[in-house]
């Protein structure tokens, strides 16, 4: 089998640039694995059974600079792998470097966002963003640009943490096709989240009610529902016999 090799390096210029749906994401596989910075060579897959969410860049922001930093490892996969733009967001959180969340911020991601589908049969995107109380509204008006901008027919999803998800629906008005609640170090909120799922109740948030995001380390929980897409993460590179740990 011939092997398309994507070796992700994006050249970007961090340059300055009605809110259409998202599509539905019922032709996504239903596992996903992420690729973290790291080379992985993930040619063993089986490309009808697993797609790829892969980090293609870390964003920084503080001040008033947005920082990209583009994927710089290899990715291997076979032909026809689903793949998933996967942009990384980080704020500053020290006082003296807090970031200006503005207009110019949101016009400067965008434009990020949205250059990762020139990447080799790139499918989607994903936005990995930890946003804080502060950062929410900044957050909204980005997500809200980022579909405009997008092609209608491309996928536009998210991480959340589970946290949110059992939460106060923040972010219900978000125009993305599915928000990946990640059931692994979650901290303090661990035991009393995998306790709350364990009883049979499922997130109060609807956008989480597609995928569950968990950890090879970590492994499944009680109370997960069936038919839900799993994205599976790892620390370390992906091995095929990591394979026979996903069942």
């Amino acid at each position: 089998m011939k092997v398309l090799r994507a070796i992700v390096f994006l050249t970007i210029i961090a340059t300055s640039l009605s809110c259409a749906p998202s599509r539905p994401t019922l032709e996504m596989p239903g596992k996903f694995l992420w690729a973290w910075e790291r080379p992985e060579d993930l040619r063993f897959i089986d490309s009808d059974q697993f797609g790829v969410a892969f980090l293609a860049q870390t964003i920084n922001i503080e001040s008033d600079r947005v920082s990209p930093q583009q994927r710089r490892q290899t990715l291997d996969v076979p032909p026809g792998t689903y793949l998933i733009a996967v942009t990384r967001i980080e704020t500053s959180k020290e006082t003296t470097r807090r970031p200006k969340l503005d207009v110019s911020a949101i016009s400067k991601i965008t434009f990020l966002v949205k250059k990762t589908l020139e990447l080799p049969d790139v499918k989607a995107v994903q936005i990995d963003f930890d946003a804080v109380v502060s950062e929410r509204q900044f957050y909204r008006s980005l997500m809200t640009e980022i579909r405009k901008q997008l092609p209608p027919q491309t996928p536009l999803t998210m991480t959340a943490l589970a946290s949110w998800c059992t939460g106060d629906a923040w972010f219900s008005d978000f125009p993305v096709g599915e928000a990946v609640p990640m059931v692994f170090q979650m901290g303090a909120d661990s035991e009393k989240i995998k306790t709350y799922l364990a009883n049979g109740n499922d997130w109060t948030e609807p956008l989480c009610r597609t995928a569950y995001g968990i950890s090879l380390t970590e492994g499944k929980f009680t109370g997960m529902k069936p038919d839900r897409r799993i994205y599976y993460f790892k620390d370390e590179s992906w091995k095929k016999s990591d394979l026979d740990r996903l069942n």
